[in-house]
């Protein structure tokens, strides 16, 4: 079972999405960024340092939106998604394609990575 976070950081009634690089699995799709648990790490502190490896970000965390376990090829990912408020750094993208803050209504005109479309649909049933 691999555990997996990601953050819908909220700034200013935006919240920032990410699209993966063009290398990469999910290529050019986009997502709410985070990533795979270490060993010996919680699931907040992975969150965390995930954003600030990614995307040079620092976050505060204001609980656990959502949780939810996709399949896909015969693996089981726990996912575990926080809201998050922006604290501090400067956005820099060190894996991504691209990132940008996004209304909530304007999230339909993006193509998600599978995993987060539940999260995507979630946030605009929420408005």
């Amino acid at each position: 079972m691999k555990e997996v976070t990601a953050a819908i950081i909220r700034n200013n009634d935006k919240i920032l999405i990410c699209q993966r690089a063009s290398d990469d699995e999910c290529a050019m799709l986009w997502e709410f960024p985070g990533g795979k648990r270490e060993q010996g790490e919680t699931l907040e502190e992975c969150i965390v340092r995930e954003i600030r490896e990614e995307l040079e970000l620092d976050i505060r965390l204001l609980g656990v939106f959502a949780k939810s376990i996709y399949r896909h090829n015969d693996k089981e990912i726990h996912f575990t998604v926080y809201n998050a408020e922006l604290s501090g750094g400067n956005l820099k993208l060190n894996v991504h394609n691209e990132a940008k803050w996004v209304t909530v209504d304007d999230m339909g005109n993006y193509e998600f990575m599978p995993a987060d479309i539940e999260f995507v649909e979630k946030l605009i049933k929420e408005g």
